[in-house]
This record gives structure tokens, C-alpha cells and sequence, in this order.
């Protein structure tokens, strides 16, 4: 897993972002959230978990998981205090024929970046290629992505237990990757569940981040 830190200013306040499979920290870049330090997570090829005393000097932190990095999240960042959990276009049963993206799929999706690349997975995505967002980091290479997928498949197929008390999830209505119906199945049972209009791609309009943090 790589960690990158967008702002660390010792503000007091901290926003984690638990992105999806194949991002970079540019699916979030564009976001301005002033006061706070900003930590993306991304490349899950290992998941070692967040050490609690590494933000202890925060008196907040508000985590925001896209996609497969709702499930990453209940692995790595559960032990840390979270002040409020947001998810968006996931479950934490990200690989399940209920609540999540079919096995088969995911495997389908493996084995065709070796012949078409990324390209039509972005395009499901972001909904064009046009509307991707603009690139200041390195991106991977198609053999990392497919290393980072099989190792989430793997993981992620187990039955396991979520930890983190979710306040929040946001499900898209024109989701192409997961499910919404999958994702609705999920969260309503929970009391939660919050539709709003978007590719699987959540962060078009930074308002998806912005309305969740306290004025």
C-alpha cells in the first residue's frame, strides 16, 4: 500500500482518503479542504494497518473510502478514532454475488487489462475518458494493477465482519462497476444509503467531500 500525503500541516484535522483499485492521489487532488491535512491511500498490493499513535495528535479525522477502499478501510483504518466514515460506490463486501461485484467479474476484468488495457475500465469510470481527472502522479503499470486486483479478489472473497460504525454511504445511480442495487441491498438494511447522481467515480463535484465536513 502507498500512502501519500496531499497537505500535512499539523492542522488538527484530518481527512483519509481510502481510494479505489488502480487510483492515484490525482482522484482527489482537486479538493480544497483548507484547515485540514489530507492523507490518500492507494496500490493495495499489502495492507499493513494504520498504527493509531502516527495521528494521535489529530482531534479529528473524517475518512472517505471509494469503491474497493470501503472494504480496505475496515482493514486498516479501524483501529484509528474516526470522528465520521464515508462511503461512497462500496460496501465492505466488495467481492460477494449479494452485496458486492461477482467473483467472475472481477477475474474478467484481470484478465482482459492484459489485452485492452485500462481504457474501458475508465470509460465505465468516469463516464468518458474526457471527464478523468487531470494527472500529476505517476500512474502504475497494467502488471501492478493486476497484481494490486488479485490480491483484493483474494482478500476481499472471505467473509468478514465489518468493524467501522459507517455514518454515511453514498451509492450512484449511474454506477457501471458496482452494482447500485448491490450497494442499496447493503446499506438499507443498515439505515443507510444516500443516492446521488454520478459515474462510479465520486469526486467529480468536490461537494460530495465538502457537505460531509462540519462548517
Amino acid at each position: 500500500m502507498q500512502q501519500h500525503w496531499l497537505n500535512r500541516s499539523n492542522n488538527g484535522k484530518l481527512i483519509i482518503y481510502a481510494l479505489g483499485w488502480a487510483s492515484t492521489p490525482d482522484a482527489v487532488a482537486h479538493i480544497h479542504t483548507p484547515g485540514y491535512d489530507i492523507l490518500c491511500l492507494y496500490d493495495y498490493r499489502s495492507l499493513p494497518p494504520l498504527d493509531p499513535e502516527d495521528f494521535a495528535s489529530y482531534r479529528s479525522i473524517h475518512l472517505f473510502a471509494w469503491s474497493f477502499g470501503v472494504w480496505v478501510s475496515e482493514r486498516i483504518v479501524s483501529a484509528l478514532p474516526l470522528t465520521r466514515a464515508v462511503a461512497l460506490n462500496g460496501t465492505p463486501l466488495p467481492v460477494s454475488d449479494e452485496y458486492g461485484m461477482r467473483l467472475r467479474v472481477v477475474l474478467r476484468t484481470m484478465q482482459g487489462l492484459k489485452r485492452v488495457g485500462m481504457a474501458p475500465f475508465n470509460e465505465k469510470t468516469y463516464g468518458g475518458l474526457e471527464n478523468m481527472p487531470a494527472l500529476q502522479y505517476p500512474d502504475r503499470s497494467i502488471d501492478e494493477k493486476i497484481d494490486e486486483l488479485n490480491y483484493l479478489a483474494e482478500q476481499a472473497k472471505a467473509d468478514s465482519t465489518p468493524i467501522i460504525p459507517w455514518d454515511k454511504a453514498y451509492i450512484a445511480d449511474k454506477d457501471e462497476i458496482f452494482p447500485p442495487a448491490k450497494m442499496e441491498a447493503y446499506w438499507h438494511i443498515r439505515s443507510l444509503g444516500t443516492p446521488f447522481h454520478a459515474y462510479h467515480y465520486p469526486f467529480a463535484d468536490p461537494a460530495i467531500v465538502l457537505n460531509e465536513l462540519p462548517e
